[in-house]
């Protein structure tokens, strides 16, 4: 079988097909087939993205951008007209190992829950910090029993930049470059980004 997985984040409609179980250990990135992304106003494009590929035999989305794209990328899945209905990834209680502890599982965002099944699934026993790193970047504990306890969302690199341009007088909306000790303002942002990302994770690996 062949797996289409769709991920509608909050900025990009992401989607790679994937073969079957038999490749499970192997690193995502060397068993993809073809990928892409466009941005959510492009979603139409799928179409002329899966034309010429072969209809799959299983279709995975998550969806945390709300319904306004549920129906436009129902459209692009009909380009293959016996296509098999979707499966929409939602939060539950448990599942595949996974014990969700937040006070209500239901609003423990699609992605995420995603995120901690497949850290599970690549670690086994183990417990895991998942961190993903999007618009917003979030941060997820999962103990060795497979319980998530919880975790953290916060601003991701780019919207980072783009509040630090919008709401100050004179900070550019610019990368810069990367330097340990940057000596102009354009290249303080960058490190700056960083380090926020950065450091939260260890904060957060080093209290549990």
């Amino acid at each position: 079988m062949a797996y289409l997985l769709v991920d509608i984040g909050n900025t990009f409609v992401k989607w790679g097909r994937y073969p079957p179980d038999g490749a499970r250990g192997v690193p995502a990135a060397e068993i993809c087939s073809s990928y892409g992304r466009v941005l959510h106003d492009e979603l139409s494009s799928l179409t002329m993205m899966w034309k010429d590929q072969p209809r799959p035999d299983v279709i995975v989305i998550s969806n945390v951008a709300g319904t306004r794209l549920r129906n436009p990328l129902l459209r692009a899945i009909e380009v293959w007209p016996d296509a098999p209905e979707p499966h929409w990834i939602s939060s539950q209680a448990e599942q595949c190992g996974v014990t969700n502890g937040y006070l209500n599982p239901r609003q423990l965002g699609s992605d995420r829950w995603a995120a901690l099944i497949g850290a599970r699934a690549l670690v086994g026993d183990r417990a895991a910090l998942v961190a993903v790193c999007g618009t917003a970047t979030t941060i997820d504990l999962l103990s060795a029993d497979g319980e998530f306890v919880g975790g953290a969302i916060m601003p991701g690199l780019g919207l980072m930049q783009r509040v630090l341009h919008e709401q100050t007088a004179a900070l550019p909306d610019s990368q810069g470059e990367y330097v340990d000790y940057p000596r102009q303002t354009v290249d303080a942002i960058a490190p700056g980004r960083a380090h926020a990302q950065a450091g939260a994770v260890e904060r957060l690996y080093y209290q549990h």
